[in-house]
């Protein structure tokens, strides 16, 4: 159950959306780069004959989902590079680093590695059903979900299916699964966190007046994670609360993922923060392509669409960002831009896909 745990720590991370720290180009050799959150310091590898690699990657890996920190996975994925025995376990770790960098195909093939050796090992199985649905393969996930509720791991079965009915647009399902997880026994609350999370989400997709309370939940195990911040803040976006999401970001951690989401707030919402969180954001992302990273795809196109009004633009980050991953976010994003650029040849492709793929179009870019 610890191992399953980990697994949905770093699973909500990486879906979520690893989030990056902002560049910066020093002008003198004393400028300070980055001041690191308090704790960071525990997590230098430890030295002597006791040290366990193993587990010295695996607490970066959580801190990296905790904090939404991609430097932390990419040191994670060092050291799980340098032992020399790759067993399931080993592999299992590097599934999660692979998946923070939006490596589905390679976090993919490294599970089923493992459960060659381990086919009744449900963490993995539960993580390569997440990585399907993230790219839109319903019908693979729901043999690994089916797989899990026949007696692997009625518990990790549980999530499993609610993640998989969610996908295809059937909230209430969904939550019903949620909630019978919610209402067992005592969880870790980071998982508890991550379930919150979902619940919320799928309540405002809804129009459940109930996602407020259930982000409030998430939010009072931990003020600062990331991906609360993140998810409830495009929640209260997707339902017109610009004003709210901006409140609600105003002492988050410094991330693109949150930058974006309140510079997109504050231009909806005409704040007078506005014009300087849309420069900073774009000196982001020209930084970021200065030094030849690639930038979360499904922002930048949704910044480009409703901060520059750039539809062709947005359109083409979108469909890229569509190749890696076919998320709720990523179709939605994909169609705004499609319907801004009067692309109806791809809204209706785009359409076709979803329909061939079992999820409900209709709750897809109603704004």
């Amino acid at each position: 159950m610890r191992a399953l745990v980990f697994l949905l720590l770093t699973l909500a991370a990486s879906l979520a959306h690893a989030q990056q720290p902002p560049y910066v180009v020093p002008t003198t050799p004393d400028t300070v780069l980055e001041r690191l959150p308090r704790g960071y310091a525990s997590l230098e590898p430890a030295a002597g004959p006791r040290a366990k690699p193993l587990d010295q990657a695996n607490a970066l890996l959580a801190a990296a989902a905790r904090t939404g920190d991609a430097r932390l996975a990419t040191r994670a994925e060092a050291i799980l590079a340098g032992i020399p025995r790759q067993t399931p376990d080993v592999r299992k770790a590097r599934a999660f680093a692979a998946q923070h960098r939006h490596a589905f195909d390679d976090a993919r093939a490294l599970l089923s590695s493992v459960l060659v050796e381990r086919p009744r090992d449900g963490g993995a199985r539960l993580s390569r059903a997440q990585i399907l649905l993230v790219q839109g393969r319903l019908s693979e996930a729901r043999s690994d979900c089916t797989t899990l509720v026949l007696g692997i791991d009625s518990e990790a079965g549980q999530l499993c299916i609610a993640a998989l009915v969610g996908r295809q647009g059937h909230y209430a399902a969904a939550n019903t699964a949620l909630d019978g997880w919610l209402v067992q026994s005592a969880h870790d609350k980071r998982a508890l966190r991550s379930v919150l999370v979902s619940r919320g989400e799928f309540a405002s997709r809804m129009g459940d007046p109930q996602a407020d309370a259930f982000f409030a939940r998430a939010l009072a195990l931990d003020r600062q994670d990331v991906r609360t911040l993140a998810a409830y803040a495009r929640s209260l976006r997707a339902r017109g609360r610009n004003a709210e999401a901006l409140r609600l970001l105003a002492h988050a951690p410094d991330s693109d993922g949150l930058a974006v989401q309140a510079a997109l707030a504050a231009h909806v919402a005409k704040a007078a923060n506005a014009p300087a969180l849309a420069a900073s954001m774009r000196r982001r992302y020209a930084l970021a392509h200065a030094v030849g990273a690639t930038p979360e795809l499904r922002d930048e196109a949704e910044f480009a669409l409703v901060v520059g009004n750039d539809s062709k633009a947005a359109l083409a980050l979108a469909q890229k960002n569509f190749t890696q991953q076919r998320d709720y976010e990523d179709v939605d994003i994909l169609l705004r831009a499609a319907r801004a650029a009067a692309r109806d040849d791809i809204v209706a492709r785009t359409a076709d896909w979803l329909r061939t793929s079992g999820i409900d179009e209709h709750r897809l870019a109603s704004r």
